[in-house]
C-alpha cells in the first residue's frame, strides 16, 4: 500500500537540511538518503506523486509526503558521501531518542518507505491539487492524492530524494562524518 509507507517518509525529517517549500526546478543531489525515526505523530498528512532533477539534470519519480505539524522521536537522517579519500557517511540524529522534536510545514521526497501508521480522517484517491489537510504543498490537479487529519507512525524507514521544512525543533542534535559511522538502517 503506497500510503502507508509514505506517511512514514514524512518521519524523514531531515533535520532542517531546507527552509520551507521548494519550487519545481530545484536541483537535488546526485544520491539518494536514508531517513529514520522511532515514532512521528501529528496533523495534516498528504501524498501524491512528483518528479525531482537531480544536479545531473536526470529526472526521478517520487511520492512527496507533507504534513503540517508534528512531533518525532529518534530522528536519523544519512547519506554516503564519495571523496577522494574513500566513502564517508554523514549522519544527524537525535542524542535522546525519548525526547520528541518539533516539526511544522515538512516535506519529502521519497522512493521507499517501511513504517507502521495509524491514520484518522483518512482519504484515499483524492485529486492532490486540492488536498485539503493544511499541509505545505499540493499536487497537480487530476493526480492521485492522500490526505489524513491525523497520522501516529512507528518504526520509520525511508529512502528520499529531498526533505525540506518550515521549521524544525530538535533538542540534542548530533553530527558525524566519517567512514566507521554507521548509517540509519
Amino acid at each position: 500500500m503506497l500510503f502507508v509507507p509514505a506517511v512514514g517518509a514524512l518521519a524523514v525529517l531531515a533535520f532542517g537540511m531546507a527552509q520551507g517549500a521548494l519550487p519545481a526546478s530545484f536541483a537535488v543531489s546526485g544520491r539518494q538518503m536514508q531517513v529514520s525515526a522511532d515514532e512521528l505523530s501529528g496533523q495534516g498528512f498528504g501524498l501524491h506523486p512528483a518528479v525531482v532533477r537531480t544536479a545531473d539534470g536526470a529526472d526521478h519519480p517520487v511520492m512527496v509526503l507533507t504534513m503540517r505539524s508534528a512531533r518525532a522521536r529518534g530522528l536519523c537522517q544519512s547519506a554516503h558521501v564519495d571523496t577522494p579519500l574513500g566513502r564517508y557517511t554523514v549522519r544527524l540524529g537525535a542524542t535522546d531518542p525519548a525526547r520528541a522534536s518539533q516539526i511544522t510545514g515538512l516535506s519529502i521526497s521519497a522512493t521507499h518507505v517501511d513504517a507502521d501508521v495509524d491514520f484518522t480522517s483518512l482519504l484515499l484517491n483524492r485529486d492532490a491539487g486540492g488536498l485539503g489537510t493544511g499541509t505545505p504543498a499540493d499536487g497537480s490537479p487530476g493526480d492521485f492524492g492522500v490526505g489524513a487529519g491525523g497520522f501516529t507512525v512507528t518504526d520509520v524507514k525511508a529512502d528520499a530524494w529531498m526533505v525540506a521544512g518550515g521549521s524544525f525543533q530538535v533538542t540534542g542534535l548530533d553530527v558525524s562524518f566519517g567512514r566507521d559511522v554507521p548509517a540509519c538502517f
